[in-house]
């Protein structure tokens, strides 16, 4: 048993680093004028998703793994069986049994697992809170497919401007220097012209900079809203 322990720990703590590591970060432009910066997942919920999975898998179940599978916009975890017990699409929410109840136990010894039973209730609120899609459970064959997905999206997200880090960096460099080219961002961030071109056509098509006058003798104006 104690190198079971040890094997499953290593599992939970290895896929729980990796998948962290994966895990972005949103900066937004809020309607208070100030940078909002927020990841793109509530760390509870993707944690959450992956040790049910390692939790409740069958491992009855031979010839297959627990599967995660990172996406832009959704993250889905593939566990082999079933949903246990008394357990059902309709009642995941508020419906708990165990199927491996020696690991679940050993995991929240570990402080892996929270609150028995309430897991899932806590993830559909979290995402609620975060402004993101409920989780979405579904049964496929002999697998139980987990799915949490993000506001991954260009533009305004409730009103709000969506910035990846070299946008980010470049609104910054023009917010602090309206009068700077193309040759002075290049300068000033040490990023190629590619990337700051990209940037800049991105930030006019959020409305968030707008070039006035010409490429030389010209300005960038930071547009509020």
């Amino acid at each position: 048993m104690p190198n079971t322990v040890s094997k499953i720990l290593d599992i939970v703590r290895q896929s729980l680093n990796f998948v962290g590591d994966q895990i972005k970060e949103r900066t937004r432009l809020g309607n208070d004028g100030r940078f909002h910066t927020t990841p793109e997942y509530p760390e509870f919920v993707w944690k959450e998703i992956i040790i049910n999975a390692i939790a409740h898998r069958d491992y009855s179940i031979k010839g297959t793994d627990i599967q995660i599978k990172m996406f832009d916009d959704h993250i889905t975890v593939e566990s082999p069986g079933t949903l246990p017990g008394i357990v059902r699409l309709s009642n995941i929410r508020t419906v708990h049994f165990s199927r491996n109840p020696k690991i679940a136990r050993f995991l929240q010894e570990y402080d892996y697992v929270k609150e028995f039973g309430e897991g899932v209730d806590r993830m559909f609120k979290e995402m609620e809170g975060a402004g993101l899609p409920a989780p979405e459970y579904s049964d496929n064959a002999f697998m139980l497919n987990a799915t949490i997905q993000n506001n991954n999206a260009d533009g305004e997200i409730n009103g709000e401007i969506n910035f990846d880090k070299n946008e980010l960096l470049v609104y910054n460099a023009i917010a602090a220097n309206p009068t700077a080219t193309r040759s002075d961002l290049i300068e000033i961030l040490d990023i190629s012209a590619r990337t700051i071109d990209r940037a800049i056509k991105s930030l006019k098509d959020k409305s968030a900079i707008e070039r006035i006058g010409s490429k030389k003798t010209g300005y960038w104006s930071i547009i509020t809203k």
